[in-house]
């Protein structure tokens, strides 16, 4: 089984095979591989639990208008560009300037190990109002929960990273671990393997781009809130030890307590 790599994991290997949490039964790599896709599926559990991701996710999002001056959006983080369909043909020919609007609330600051994500925009100077229509307003930027990144120790080394390159040297591999979101510039990338001070990654996820980055760029790591992470790997491994080759134990019918409890704060109403 491969390491397919197309969205962010709550939570790396490593942390996942700690003594306290999984207690490493596996005694060794050989179920890494299927580790890695469990903690991946469980991570798409927990956002589906929680009606929101809570990744950094680059994608353009076309919204209805409303009329107002406010409108409610999905968890944001940043925008890129804010258009109007003015002549309701779809073209987006209107362009919002930085200056026509506001994210609100103003003190999320969802780049802070405590932020929030932004929940409305808010027309702001010339622009007074949304103007309403259906699907008449398209957003581009990043969308998610957080986008907390602390430096990781490791740094490219051994010459530039090109654009397509599925693998290179850092100069020091320790620092990092597999199942880990880091990022270089404003591209993300996710470590799917390491050997010594190798290491093998997913380009361009999460919607961003994959680029060139120069020799001696910094790595940093993209952090979860603790309760979201511990929540995910403590799924993760009770159902890896629910396999067959485990002595079988109660465990409760749908969502064991203490994961709920860890993610009931981040639970979001369906809307």
């Amino acid at each position: 089984m491969g390491r397919e790599a197309y969205r962010s994991l709550y939570g790396d290997l490593t942390k996942l095979k700690d003594d306290s949490v999984l207690k490493d039964p596996a005694a060794g790599s050989d179920d890494d591989d299927e580790l890695f896709q469990l903690l991946l599926a469980v991570s798409d559990w927990v956002d589906n639990f929680c009606n929101r991701h809570f990744y950094p996710r680059w994608d353009t999002l076309v919204l209805d208008g409303n009329g107002f001056k406010r409108l409610a959006v999905p968890d944001l983080l940043s925008v890129a560009s804010l258009t109007e369909d003015a002549k309701g043909d779809r073209s987006f020919d209107a362009n919002w300037a930085d200056g026509d609007y506001r994210l609100v609330p103003y003190n999320s600051s969802p780049a802070k190990p405590w932020g929030t994500p932004y929940n409305a925009i808010e027309a702001s100077g010339r622009r007074t109002v949304f103007k309403e229509g259906d699907g008449n307003l398209r957003v581009e930027g990043v969308w998610g929960y957080r986008a907390f990144y602390e430096g990781s120790g490791a740094a490219v080394t051994g010459g530039p990273v090109t654009p397509d390159a599925a693998a290179f040297a850092v100069d020091d591999g320790s620092q990092l671990a597999v199942g880990q979101t880091v990022a270089l510039g404003s591209e993300m990338l996710l470590v799917t393997g390491i050997s010594g001070n190798q290491v093998t990654v997913s380009r361009g996820l999460n919607g961003s781009t994959a680029a060139g980055h120069a020799e001696y760029s910094s790595l940093g790591v993209l952090r979860w809130p603790a309760a979201l992470e511990r929540a995910a790997l403590i799924q993760t491994a009770r159902i890896w030890t629910r396999a067959a080759d485990f002595e079988p134990f109660y465990v409760d019918a749908d969502v064991d307590t203490d994961v709920r409890l860890l993610l009931e704060a981040y639970r979001k109403s369906p809307t």
